[in-house]
């Protein structure tokens, strides 16, 4: 009876040794439950070990490099660390709460011990709630067959909530994530584009490297699917692959696997995009994936500086329809945004031809007049939207309140900026906003504004003067500090642009650039986006063509031959 025991065992053991000449099977289940042919929950020790009594004897067999399969038994380790510190956080709490009450029923209810009790108490709530749940998580974790997907479920929901708060806020809409995670379980391409991102988002924020080099594992694969799917006929043009290449953009922007990354990825979006034609973004999440990234469709547009397809009336018509949302504030700037980068492309290709010498002096005076009338053109209509939509927007105007006040509480970098009156640097008063929305759309209205002129100097073309490039790119600072106290989850992302062209509109040296290089940094360091601390290179748009100054010495040459009215400097 003992031999044919053995023999069993001997052969169950010969069968699970990889055959010579043919690729091993990676090993998910643990020994015990390979040889006794049961249901193995693949973390250390699994509950059928436990079951029987004997956790030591749970063994996976496997070489170190083989560990990288069973990784989530690691993960699901430090997770129950973290929920022994948030237990003794709770214990706290209970204390603070029944010291409190005790003080509260003292014969001094004015007494300054209620006051610190009760705020004691009222700054534990929060993470006495988040104890609550990830107790509760932890009973799930124990109870589910599969925990490794429940806590993923979990980190998925993170990003959720990090990248798509409620959109009832009054940030205005924000992209439907998550519709985009429940497809999820019938897309092998999203199922690995959100464990990626979820892994590297929650390894970032909490720091911890074995997330990130999970996350990077998935990554990798996610990229291979996502360029399988680009590659494909068919499928370039499905939900999943634009999904999936939001995705990945929001990953750089956590992670930046290398410089320029996000702006690529961007710009593979608006291909997509233009591939599957305005028709199939009109219902669902196809309108979310245009409608609610349109600003970050259209600012990718403006940095590569060349006409694009979304200022095509299909574009502008068809995704809103009758029972859809409604343009709001933000989308009838950006109806006149989507004509800023075929302008930029004119202006690049002017000042190419002048750097070459290969055009004449009339077609130079030409082309001239054409750019500097489509400049003002843009500019004329930017400011028509301010004076008819912006200031008779239906929940009021912005407002100003002193620097020292809204900033008291405050770790944000201090924005310090000349007087122009006086020459003084000082402190000037915050724009204060009635919401989110009006904030973002105000940043971009002045960026945009910003752009048309260029942080050029050479004088070619005049459509604002200095002084009010510099008080354009100063309120985009004044706004800063509302915007960071308001803004919900990660949504401060959509600071990239402005910010980017802000930056490059003061001069190096100046205190006001210096602001933004230290806002860099700090919304970089505060919510672990390493897009900012590479200071939104993405999204500059400073790319004009340069010149020598023999052509600027030719430009004023001709401003000489052909008159003033064709050059204007500023």
């Amino acid at each position: 009876m003992g031999d044919t025991k053995t023999r069993k065992t001997e052969a169950i053991e010969a069968k699970a040794q990889p055959l010579a000449g043919k690729k091993s099977r990676r090993t998910l289940s643990c020994l015990s439950c390979q040889k006794r042919k049961l249901k193995c929950d693949r973390v250390k020790p699994c509950r059928a070990c436990c079951m029987r009594g004997v956790p030591a004897e749970c063994d996976y067999g496997t070489t170190k490099h083989d560990r990288g399969f069973i990784a989530q038994s690691d993960l699901i380790e430090e997770l129950r660390a973290k929920l022994k510190k948030l237990e003794q956080k709770l214990a706290q709490h209970d204390e603070a709460v029944s010291q409190g009450t005790m003080v509260a029923t003292s014969s001094d209810p004015d007494s300054s011990a209620v006051k610190v009790k009760s705020t004691t108490v009222k700054a534990n709530n929060r993470s006495a709630w988040e104890v609550l749940s990830a107790l509760n998580l932890r009973k799930a974790l124990a109870e589910s067959p599969t925990p490794d997907r429940l806590l993923m479920d979990v980190f998925v929901g993170e990003v959720i909530n990090a990248f798509a708060p409620d959109p009832l806020n009054i940030h205005g809409r924000v992209f439907d994530l998550r519709s985009a995670a429940e497809r999820r379980i019938f897309s092998p391409v999203l199922a690995a584009g959100f464990d990626a991102t979820a892994l590297i988002f929650v390894g970032q924020r909490d720091q911890n490297q074995k997330f990130l080099r999970a996350g990077n594992i998935q990554y990798n694969r996610a990229l291979r699917l996502l360029q399988k799917a680009v590659n494909d006929p068919q499928q370039c043009t499905s939900t999943d692959a634009l999904t999936m290449v939001v995705l990945v953009t929001v990953i750089e922007a956590v992670n930046q696997s290398s410089p320029g990354a996000i702006f690529k990825h961007q710009l593979g979006g608006l291909e997509l995009l233009r591939l599957r034609t305005p028709y199939r973004h009109r219902t669902g999440l196809d309108q979310s994936l245009y409608i609610d990234l349109r600003m970050f469709w259209v600012t990718t547009a403006i940095a590569n500086r060349k006409p694009t397809f979304l200022s095509s009336e299909e574009w502008l018509t068809l995704p809103w329809t009758k029972t859809g949302p409604q343009k709001d504030i933000l989308h009838h700037l950006l109806d006149v945004a989507v004509d800023i980068p075929a302008f930029l492309c004119k202006h690049d290709t002017f000042k190419t031809s002048l750097s070459k010498g290969n055009l004449s002096q009339s077609e130079l005076v030409s082309a001239h007049d054409e750019i500097q009338t489509t400049a003002t053109i843009l500019d004329q209509r930017l400011q028509l939207w301010h004076s008819v939509i912006a200031i008779h927007y239906q929940h009021g105007y912005m407002t100003e309140e002193p620097a020292e006040d809204f900033l008291r509480d405050s770790d944000a970098p201090r924005f310090y900026s000349r007087n122009v009156s006086c020459g003084d640097i000082d402190q000037p008063p915050v724009l204060i906003y009635p919401d989110l929305l009006l904030a973002t759309t105000l940043s971009l209205y002045r960026a945009l504004r910003l752009v048309i002129v260029g942080s050029d100097n050479d004088g070619l073309f005049s459509v604002l003067s200095s002084s009010e490039r510099y008080q354009l790119a100063v309120d985009i600072c004044r706004s800063m500090p509302y915007y960071l106290k308001t803004v919900s989850g990660y949504l401060v992302s959509r600071l990239m642009f402005v910010l980017r062209v802000s930056f490059d509109t003061f001069s190096e040296g100046m205190v006001e650039r210096e602001y933004i290089e230290q806002l860099f940094v700090y919304i970089g360091e505060k919510y672990h986006l390493r897009v900012f601390s590479n200071q939104c290179s993405e999204s500059a748009t400073a790319g004009y063509a340069a010149l020598t100054r023999a052509d600027v010495t030719e430009c004023y040459r001709l401003k000489i031959t052909c008159g003033p009215q064709h050059f204007h400097p500023d």
